[in-house]
């Protein structure tokens, strides 16, 4: 089954999550706890929280499509949860899909 799409479309959402949560724990909350600045906790944890929907769903599409067992795809889930996994999980979910599909 073809997975181009499905891993674009992941490898982006890893990103775009990953990016939001690193700036939203590394940045909005200190500035929340020590700035008093409640602003930038709530925009970007909003669209963090949007956005790790759609993580799941491309995520989710991935792996049904190279039928990955629940345990792998969990893992790939929650890697959106925890800054900087998400990177590492789409550094070697890519990997293992051009492997698997180089002629």
């Amino acid at each position: 089954m073809r997975v181009g799409g499905a891993l674009l479309r992941y490898r982006i959402m890893a990103f775009v999550t990953g990016t939001l949560l690193v700036v939203l724990v590394f940045v909005a909350v200190p500035l929340d706890w020590w700035a008093d600045q409640h602003g930038p906790v709530a925009v970007i944890g909003t669209a963090h929280g949007f956005l790790f929907m759609v993580y799941l769903v491309t995520a989710l599409d991935l792996g049904v499509r190279r039928r990955w067992p629940l345990v792998k795809l969990g893992l790939v889930m929650i890697a959106g949860t925890i800054p900087f996994a998400s990177f590492v999980a789409e550094h070697y979910v890519t990997r293992e899909i051009r492997a698997s599909t180089q002629p």
